[in-house]
């Protein structure tokens, strides 16, 4: 299922990547669904807390006792109902969960891979021709672009805060993650992992560039 979400940032309607607008849909499908429960029990609450209100009795005249059967509550009708309904709730957020996983872990074919590599304190980006800069991602605009994440030394994560995306850097293994910028602009690169004394100025920058600048830079 393709998902197609889309938020105004000063009177435009930008979607930064597949990814993003997943995050965005998924994190709507839960508020709404926690929003609808949280009213319809809170109201429910309300209601019966009016409605059942002490009034001088000790207790109500069906309330179970020694040596008594008490009398039944409720229906098996309104336990199937409740049963299909959180059911179908648990269903629908797995399946949210689900699609935006493989969505994140299935980079598209044909994209532009760059090596991510971490170290204490900075980052530094290897392209595919040789070109290797620090501290400064460059990529292109409207291009799947792959990032294939290692660490030199000790375990760091590289997150690209707008992006809604990150991914762990260990030493002697590589994450894959993958965005497609449709905006061009300069972006935040943030470590997530507490690497040591330095972790708090461990940040870089990501500049998204029309593709035909990004190929004259490139090809520098």
């Amino acid at each position: 299922m393709k998902v197609r979400i889309y938020f105004k940032f000063k009177g435009r309607i930008i979607v930064l990547s597949p990814i993003t607008a997943q995050w965005d849909w998924l994190f709507i499908l839960y508020a709404t669904i926690g929003s609808i429960v949280g009213a319809i029990v809170i109201g429910f609450l309300i209601y019966s807390s009016i409605k059942y209100k002490a009034k001088g009795e000790r207790e109500p005249k069906d309330a179970p006792s020694l040596g008594k059967i008490p009398a039944e509550r409720g229906t098996m009708k309104v336990a199937f109902v409740l049963t299909l309904i959180v059911a179908g709730i648990l269903f629908t957020i797995t399946l949210g969960t689900m699609q935006t996983v493989d969505l994140i872990e299935k980079p598209p074919k044909g994209s532009l891979t760059i090596e991510v590599h971490a170290y204490q304190w900075g980052w530094k980006f290897i392209y595919p021709n040789g070109k290797q800069v620090v501290g400064e991602l460059r990529v292109p605009k409207n291009e799947v672009i792959t990032f294939k994440v290692t660490s030199d030394d000790v375990f760091h994560n590289f997150g690209l805060i707008e992006f809604k995306v990150k991914g762990d850097a260990i030493k002697g293994k590589i994450n894959t993650i993958w965005i497609k910028p449709s905006q061009a602009g300069v972006y935040t690169i943030q470590c997530f992992e507490l690497c040591g004394i330095g972790h708090s100025w461990m940040k870089g920058k990501m500049i998204v560039m029309e593709p035909e600048d990004f190929d004259r830079w490139y090809a520098e």
